[in-house]
């Protein structure tokens, strides 16, 4: 029993440890962020899947990866709520007010731009 409790402390020791070096000390993000970008990809991802595109042809410039336009669900219709977005330093966290066949929804997208433009549902 007490060596299976050290061997729970060591383990938890262990995580504690990585995930602290993990953690950035006030650096640069390792992935830079360009908002800008990162806005434009998604009204283009959005206005491709209206258009009934599919996410494969934006590749390779965006990568999408939401599994209802994966399903081919249809968008109807979308806006996005600019105003509302926050950053995590690599990625922008857009949320979109979206309208799919006869549902609407509000998801947030995060968005990153480097190495590559990426665009996926929170």
């Amino acid at each position: 029993m007490i060596a299976l409790q050290s061997l729970r402390s060591r383990i938890a020791g262990l995580c504690l440890v990585l995930w602290l070096s993990s953690c950035s000390s006030g650096a640069a993000p390792s992935h830079p962020l360009n908002e800008d970008l990162a806005r434009e990809s998604l009204q283009k991802a959005m206005q491709s899947w209206v258009d009934g595109k599919a996410p494969k042809d934006l590749r390779p410039d965006i990568v999408v990866g939401d599994p209802a336009w994966e399903q081919g669900r249809k968008l109807v219709s979308f806006e996005i709520l600019a105003g509302e977005e926050t950053t995590d330093g690599s990625n922008l966290h857009i949320p979109v007010k979206r309208k799919l066949d006869a549902s609407e929804s509000t998801v947030t997208y995060i968005v990153g731009t480097s190495p590559v433009v990426t665009i996926f549902p929170q």
